[in-house]
């Protein structure tokens, strides 16, 4: 299934910002399929107006939010894919800043198509959930668009939107499996106290990480993906790791895999990933 925490995160009162905590596996009912999914995105939003070449040229907005899902991994996936090419290349003849609750309308409005499609040939098996979270230029706010099926009046499901604003302390999202007591986990954790090395401020991070380890949570598992979403967009992390508990030597981990050699490379650039332990 999946775990996945976004939370208000304020440790730095100079720029707030949302963070999120995820699970790397994918799994069905008999057993986990892959332990490094990418559940976690950056989904730019990018607008144009015409340039001195009268052709629509001109960068006038490009932000990026957070996105991310739980559930159906080809739906959650799928519909990513499908946004990015849609909201990279919004146009208007002045320049423009979409503001985020109607990015957020227009998901809510293909994600509502692509479930209906898809719900009649997966049938139990479609269930999805799908978070949007990041800073509206437009507001100066942070929000967090959670999108989940609800049966209708006549018991039909589609997908809802529940807006959450007015983000502070203690405020968190969480999609997927053992929703009732991951919550409660979270929110008892939230109302303890700081400890060294496990700051409030990052708790629900450490709850989902807790599960990651677990073998008892089958449907949890693989590696834990965090990222940062504020005013300059959503960035991803990799995860600082030591070779050897309690030793000095550490590595830098996304998705399970350390960042060396083969994959750290790119011509003579590196993966800049901001790395946190």
């Amino acid at each position: 299934m999946t775990a996945i925490a976004i939370w208000f995160n304020d440790e730095n009162p100079e720029n707030p910002c949302l963070w999120i905590a995820s699970d790397s596996r994918v799994s069905n009912q008999r057993s986990t399929l892959i332990d490094d999914a990418a559940k976690v995105f950056a989904l730019p939003v990018i607008c144009r107006c015409p340039g001195e070449d009268g052709f629509f040229s001109k960068i006038t907005h490009h932000h990026t939010y957070g996105y991310c899902f739980a559930g159906s991994t080809l739906l959650g996936q799928n519909t990513f894919l499908a946004l990015i090419p849609l909201l990279s290349n919004l146009i208007a003849v002045q320049p423009y800043t979409p503001p985020m609750d109607s990015v957020a309308q227009f998901i809510l409005k293909y994600l509502g198509r692509s479930f209906d499609e898809y719900k009649v040939i997966a049938t139990e098996d479609s269930a999805t959930e799908v978070a949007l979270f990041g800073w509206c230029y437009a507001t100066q706010k942070h929000y967090i668009f959670h999108y989940h099926p609800e049966q209708d009046d006549t018991g039909i499901y589609i997908i809802k939107c529940t807006i959450h604003a007015n983000l502070d302390k203690k405020s968190f999202v969480y999609l997927g499996a053992h929703r009732n007591e991951l919550t409660q986990k979270i929110q008892e954790a939230f109302d303890g106290d700081n400890i060294p090395g496990r700051p409030l401020s990052r708790i629900p991070r450490y709850v989902i990480e807790e599960h990651i380890q677990d073998s008892k949570y089958t449907t949890i598992g693989g590696d834990l993906q965090l990222g940062v979403a504020d005013r300059h967009g959503f960035r991803p992390f990799s995860i600082c790791k030591p070779r050897v508990p309690g030793k000095p030597e550490s590595y830098f981990s996304y998705l399970g895999y350390e960042l060396y050699e083969d994959i750290k490379n790119v011509g003579d650039a590196v993966i800049g990933l901001t790395g946190m332990v």
